[in-house]
């Protein structure tokens, strides 16, 4: 019987920090290692037939969690864009200034939600999701932050208030604009701030 269950079984080298950590973690969970482990590495199995990675699962997960305790929903980009035609037609200005107060309320969110870590790596992902975008990319250089935000369908509209979304954010991060390349569906910024506001 024994035999027959360890003919079964195959041991899995991994680091003892690790093996540790998993102890403590099914200790408390109240659930066996080997348990715990098959579940893993089940899901992470289901992960890859779905054509994606662990890491970018979780990642994902992390961010729906963020934008949960944000408030934010999710609303059809279509269904979006007829709202703000017309409210861009009635008043622009005020339009644009919303967004950048709720840029800067989810800037202030952001850093009381996960303090300063790895925060421009997670906005990063953050804007490509929630504003279904086509590419997302911000890089830090010394107090340098570029910002390149691409999404072949999007609006002049939508795109100024990407804008001044991301600037309001950025703006509570503790940086500043210095340049700025927009056209619709295209925007570059360079923003100039401090490193230990986020690192």
């Amino acid at each position: 019987m024994v035999e027959e269950l360890l003919d079964d079984t195959k041991f899995i080298v991994v680091p003892r920090q690790l093996a540790d950590q998993l102890r403590l973690v099914t200790a408390r969970l109240g659930t066996s290692v080997s348990d715990f482990s098959v579940e893993a590495l089940n899901q992470a199995l289901r992960v890859q037939e779905m054509g994606s990675n662990l890491k970018e699962a979780v990642d994902l997960y992390q961010i729906s969690g963020v934008q949960r305790g944000a408030g934010n929903i999710q609303v059809t980009r279509g269904v979006l864009r007829g709202i703000i035609q017309r409210l861009y037609e009635e008043d622009k200005e005020e339009l644009l200034r919303v967004w950048g107060d709720h840029g800067r309320w989810y800037g202030a969110y952001l850093k009381a939600k996960m303090g300063g870590g790895a925060l421009l790596g997670f906005l990063e992902k953050d804007l490509l999701v929630s504003w279904n975008l086509d590419e997302a990319e911000i890089t830090q250089q010394d107090l340098m932050v570029s910002v390149r935000l691409v999404s072949f369908g999007m609006s002049v509209e939508f795109t100024d208030l990407l804008v001044s979304y991301v600037l309001g954010l950025m703006e509570e991060l503790g940086f500043s604009e210095s340049e700025r390349d927009i056209l619709r569906g295209l925007v570059s910024l360079k923003l100039l701030g401090k490193l230990n506001k986020l690192n």
